[in-house]
C-alpha cells in the first residue's frame, strides 16, 4: 500500500550522472552537446570504482539516503546492474532515470528489481509519433510503452518526468491518462528551462511554449492525476501560472529541497562539479554550504583545491578538516533550511537569470516565486505575470506545498509518521 504525507522535512536524495552517453537525442536535453561530441571529457562513462567513491562520498559524507542514478542513458552502462546492488549494500536507494529503450525486452525489469532497485523515473515526451519526434528515435514510444507495461505486470514502481516542449503541450493531458492507465505513482512536468549545455541560441517560440499556452493543457492534466490519486509536480514555472488548487503541486528553487523526490542541494551542488562527472581522473574533495569560501567550493576553486592538494594532500587535509568543523557550526547556528533557502536564490538568480516583472511586486506569493527564467524572457518577456492577491505577503516557501500530498517510498516512512 501506498503512504502518502504532508510532512515537509529536506530531501536526503543524492544524484549522479555515470556519464554522457546515451541510445537518444532528445533536443531539449541539458547535455545534448556532450551526448552528441564523443571527445568531450563528459561523454564516456567512468568507471565502476569511481562511480561507486560517489556514491561513498553521498553517503558517508553528506549523509544521504537515496539515489538518482542518470547518464547520459543508465540502462546502457556495463556495470549498472552492480552498481545498483552497491548502493543499495551502503543504504543508499536508488532510482534509475530512464529513457526506457533498454528495458522493452521480456525480462529487463526483474534483472533490476533483483539487483536492488527501488524505482524508475522513466522520461515519457507526449504520446505515440511525437515522442518518437521530440526524442529523435523512430519506435521509442513503443518501447517505453512495453517497458512500462512491463513494470505494471511485475507491480514494480516507477515515476514519470514529462519536459514541456511546445509540441507536447496539448497532449499533457495524454500523457496524465497514460500515467494513470499504466500505474505510474507519480508524474512530474518540468519547464523545458536551459541549464547546461542549451543556449538563447538554440531555443526559439517554436519549440519553447509561453507559460500562459501550457496552463490550460496543465491544469487539465493535474486535475486528471489528482482525481486518480496520482501525485503530480511541476517544475519551474511561476506560481501564478497554477491555479489555485494546484499551487501545492508547483515548485520552484525554494520548494525543491523539501521534496523528497529531488536532489539535496549540498551534496548537488558537489557531484554536478566537473570531476564528478568525467571519465579521466579522481574526485574533488567533498565541501558544505554556508560557511567561509562556500561560494568559492561550490564553484571548484575552493582555497584547498586551489594550494595543490594533490602535492600536499597532509596539509590540505587538516585545511579541510578544520573548514567542515567550522561549516558545521555555521550550519547549526543558522540553520539549514536557510541555508538552503539562500542556496536556492542564489541559483536562481546567479544560474538562471530570473527575472520579475513589475507586477511581481504586488504578488503575495513574490518572496517564495523565482518569476521567469532569464532566458524565457529573453524570448517572450515576463508581461505574463499576474499577481496573487492575499491578506498578507508569504514568506514560508513551503507554504503551498505543504498542502500537497506526497508519496513515502518505503524505506522513506519513519521520517513521514
Amino acid at each position: 500500500m501506498i503512504k502518502k504525507t504532508t510532512k515537509r522535512v529536506l530531501t536526503k536524495r543524492g544524484v549522479m550522472w555515470l556519464g554522457q552517453t546515451c541510445n537518444q537525442r532528445c533536443y531539449f536535453c541539458y547535455f545534448i552537446k556532450r551526448i552528441e561530441d564523443h571527445k568531450h571529457p563528459e561523454h564516456a562513462f567512468m568507471s565502476l570504482d569511481k562511480a561507486k567513491t560517489i556514491c561513498d562520498t553521498l553517503r558517508y559524507f553528506y549523509g544521504n539516503t537515496a539515489i538518482d542514478i542518470q547518464g547520459g542513458e543508465p540502462t546502457i552502462y556495463p556495470d549498472i546492474l552492480e552498481l545498483i546492488a552497491y548502493c543499495r549494500d551502503i543504504g543508499l536507494y536508488p532510482t534509475l532515470i530512464t529513457n526506457g529503450l533498454a528495458l522493452a525486452k521480456p525480462g529487463e525489469i526483474e534483472k533490476y528489481r533483483d539487483a536492488g532497485l527501488r524505482d524508475f523515473l522513466v522520461s515519457l515526451h507526449g504520446v505515440g509519433d511525437l515522442h518518437d519526434e521530440v526524442v529523435r528515435v523512430p519506435g521509442a514510444y513503443d518501447k517505453i510503452r512495453r517497458a512500462v507495461e512491463q513494470m505494471q505486470t511485475l507491480a514494480f514502481p516507477f515515476r514519470v518526468n514529462c519536459t514541456m516542449s511546445k509540441p507536447v503541450i496539448p497532449l499533457l493531458p495524454e500523457v496524465a491518462r497514460h500515467a494513470i492507465e499504466y500505474g505510474a505513482y507519480a508524474v512530474n512536468f518540468i519547464a523545458f528551462n536551459p541549464f547546461e549545455d542549451q543556449t538563447a541560441g538554440g531555443r526559439c517560440a517554436d519549440t519553447v511554449p509561453r507559460y500562459s499556452e501550457a496552463r490550460e493543457h496543465l491544469t487539465k492534466a493535474i486535475a486528471l492525476l489528482e482525481e486518480a490519486k496520482v501525485e503530480v509536480n511541476v517544475r519551474y514555472l511561476p506560481l501564478c501560472m497554477a491555479e489555485d488548487s494546484h499551487r501545492k503541486n508547483f515548485y520552484n528553487f525554494q520548494q525543491l529541497s523539501y521534496d523528497t523526490h529531488e536532489w539535496d542541494y549540498q551534496s548537488w551542488a558537489w557531484s554536478m562539479r566537473p570531476p564528478q562527472l568525467r571519465k579521466e581522473g579522481g574526485v574533488m574533495p567533498p565541501f558544505l554550504l554556508g560557511g567561509p569560501y562556500s561560494r568559492d567550493l561550490r564553484s571548484g576553486d575552493s582555497f584547498y583545491i586551489r594550494d595543490h592538494y594533490e602535492r600536499s594532500p597532509v596539509v590540505q587535509g587538516l585545511k579541510f578538516k578544520g573548514h567542515r568543523r567550522l561549516t558545521l557550526l555555521i550550519q547549526r547556528i543558522r540553520g539549514l533550511e536557510r541555508i538552503y533557502r539562500e542556496e536556492a536564490r542564489y541559483r536562481a538568480a546567479a544560474d538562471c537569470s530570473y527575472q520579475y516583472h513589475e507586477a511581481c511586486n504586488a504578488c503575495a506569493a513574490r518572496n517564495i516565486c523565482d518569476g521567469f527564467h532569464g532566458d524565457y524572457a529573453g524570448i517572450f518577456g515576463t508581461d505574463e505575470a499576474t499577481p496573487i492577491e492575499a491578506a498578507h505577503g508569504i514568506d514560508d516557501p513551503t507554504y503551498y506545498i505543504r498542502k500537497q500530498e506526497k508519496t513515502v517510498e518505503p524505506e522513506d516512512a519513519s521520517w513521514a509518521l
